[in-house]
């Protein structure tokens, strides 16, 4: 499936009854709201699930300026991690270890002198994007779009039902695309990485 911005962008208008548009510069509301907000709200639904799409995995690069108090050790995250899912001291996310840290800023505070990372990331070449993940796109985009444009709050309320719905089908198909992972609940990182209204099961993934 190969979708671009405007198409997404187009599919949320669609959902809503709006005009379709052909590009996110064009002079007019709809897609000056898409433009707007496409960024925004793309990276908010990769962190609501562990897209496979979305997933790396790295070994962080130790800094060598140390923190000052607290911990021994400092890590840069990646500047394109939206989400942690896993964080471990050896390559062997299968097992649960808990580790002792802090993520502060863009830095990952510890005591481990090696530290591995499972992460969601920000994937912005739509050609990777999976079916699931742009139909649940589409309907988020419609949710913030259907007040402005056609001034309905009943629209706006179906649309994020819509999207519930979606996200909740997503985890039930990824999770057919792999070993079932234990899931650990992690409330720092959700405080970090989570910033969102939706009152929504949030985990962090050990696998």
């Amino acid at each position: 499936m190969t979708v671009s911005v405007v198409d997404i962008c187009n599919s949320a208008l669609y959902k809503i009854g709006a005009s379709r548009i052909s590009s996110l510069t064009e002079q007019n509301k709809p897609a000056r709201i898409c433009n707007d907000i496409y960024s925004k709200i793309r990276d908010e639904v990769l962190r609501a699930h562990p897209w496979n799409f979305a997933i790396k995995r790295i070994q962080l690069a130790q800094e060598s300026t140390t923190p000052t108090f607290g911990f021994d050790y400092q890590y840069a995250l990646p500047s394109d991690c939206l989400r942690p899912l896993g964080i471990s001291p050896d390559s062997d996310m299968g097992t649960v270890r808990t580790i002792e840290h802090r993520i502060e800023g863009s830095k990952l505070l510890t005591n481990e002198t090696v530290v591995f990372l499972r992460y969601i990331f920000r994937e912005t070449n739509t050609t990777n994007y999976d079916p699931n993940f742009v139909e649940a796109l589409a309907f988020r985009l419609a949710q913030e779009l259907a007040y402005p444009i056609v001034q309905s709050g009943d629209l706006t309320d179906r649309m994020e039902k819509k999207y519930r719905d979606w996200i909740a089908d997503a985890r039930t198909y990824d999770a057919q695309e792999g070993t079932p992972q234990d899931l650990i609940d992690d409330t720092f990182l959700n405080a970090r990485y989570l910033g969102t209204n939706y009152d929504e099961t949030i985990w962090r993934e050990t696998r």
